[in-house]
């Protein structure tokens, strides 16, 4: 199994990226936002949208982008502790949320759990952590 941790730190890589990349989607609602609340749009013949509406979703927009944004830097730095072995902790409470990111996040987060819980692995971990302590 200890072998499998090198691996995972790639699709912790990938998967933390590829994250961050879809992200950026989430400024689409930060513009839409800002479209539904524009003076062109209200001055424009018809019913103008509420007007609470372009400032929800430029709400909603930037809070699911930092979200987003989170959980893929949280990916990238567990992927880098786990390819030095070190923060066994951190990286298994990030593979809990992953769970929650259905299918890939999901077989990841499981991957990752059944991995670290490894004996061979957790004696990686444990003898990395006494050589940098002393």
């Amino acid at each position: 199994m200890k072998n499998h941790l090198s691996t995972l730190s790639v699709l912790h890589y990938v998967n933390g990226g590829l994250t961050c990349f879809g992200g950026l989607f989430m400024l689409v609602l930060v513009g839409l936002g800002t479209f539904l609340g524009s003076d062109w749009l209200a001055a424009q013949e018809g019913e103008a949208p509420p007007a609470f509406l372009g400032g929800l979703f430029i709400v909603l927009g930037w809070v699911l982008f930092v979200f987003i944004e989170v959980m893929g830097i949280l990916n990238i730095v567990s992927g880098r502790l786990i390819s030095r072995q070190e923060g066994r902790t951190f990286s298994m409470v990030v593979a809990a949320f992953e769970c929650l990111h259905f299918p890939i996040g999901t077989a990841l987060g499981i991957y990752t759990i059944v991995v670290l819980n490894d004996a061979e692995v957790k004696v990686a971990y444990e003898s990395r952590s006494r050589a940098l302590a002393g």
